[in-house]
């Protein structure tokens, strides 16, 4: 009888972050990794949830390393994961495991399988070097929700009155998710979703979505003009996002 031929499965090799991590039976992990090369991914880590198994540790959630993966029918399976950084800064503080988690998936919502983005996944992979860093998580969160939202597409329009164009000056404008941007005080008939905020509100969420990050480290932002951000950003990314953002209730709590 003629030996049966060996089908060589291809194999690929990725630098990710892994965004999330399931359980897919008593053994099994489905992971999903945002990598610089191919975007977003997902395979199957096998025995990863056995506590001696070399894949545990590299596939949980916040973990950046090297990841590699055999071409399957239906799922692909990472056959070897190494770890270069498990962020445990982060992973001792709630707050900031929240915002890691948020981040996360905000990444995860918005990107299509498989589209790379290379600005995305450095942006990814810094903020969770910032976080990591003794910085306000916040802040550091409030900067990747914008600079995200500007790479999806979505930048909000910042520097001038998205409705007519001037400059925006007095102390009270608009934000306006279904807009896009900042209202001027002298435009009317304002939109129903329109919330009321301050210049210094909107000069701070401009310098967070421009700045360099030792600069954005550097920053000192007063609680009100915080809790402005938050929630002017919050409404905005419910307004854009595809599906519901379940991490940002447990970013609320933790952030109390």
């Amino acid at each position: 009888m003629a030996k049966s031929k060996q089908v060589a499965v291809p194999l690929y090799s990725v630098n990710a972050i892994v965004l999330r991590r399931i359980s897919f039976s008593e053994t099994d992990r489905i992971v999903t990794l945002y990598s610089r090369e191919l975007g977003k991914i997902s395979g199957i880590a096998k025995g990863a949830r056995k506590p001696i198994s070399r894949l545990a540790g590299a596939t949980e959630t916040l973990t950046h390393g090297r990841f590699q993966l055999a071409t399957g029918k239906n799922l692909d399976v990472i056959t070897q994961a190494e770890a270069k950084d498990s962020f445990p800064r982060i992973k001792e503080d709630m707050r900031k495991v929240a915002c890691g988690i948020y981040v996360a998936e905000l990444v995860e919502r918005f990107v299509e399988e498989r589209e790379p983005n290379v600005p995305l996944f450095e942006l990814l992979l810094s903020t969770l070097y910032l976080l990591e860093r003794p910085n306000d998580p916040e802040k550091i969160t409030h900067m990747f929700e914008l600079r995200f939202m500007s790479l999806m597409g979505y930048q909000p329009r910042l520097d001038k009155c998205v409705r007519c164009g001037a400059d925006l000056s007095g102390d009270q404008v608009y934000f306006s998710p279904s807009l896009g941007g900042v209202i001027c005080s002298h435009c009317g008939h304002l939109p129903e979703d329109a919330t009321r905020t301050s210049l210094t509100t909107v000069h701070t969420m401009e310098a967070l979505l421009t700045a360099q990050p030792p600069e954005v480290e550097k920053m000192q932002i007063s609680t009100n003009v915080m809790e402005e951000i938050s929630r002017m950003m919050r409404w905005y990314i419910r307004f854009r996002a595809p599906s519901e953002i379940k991490s940002m209730n447990f970013l609320h709590i933790a952030s109390e």
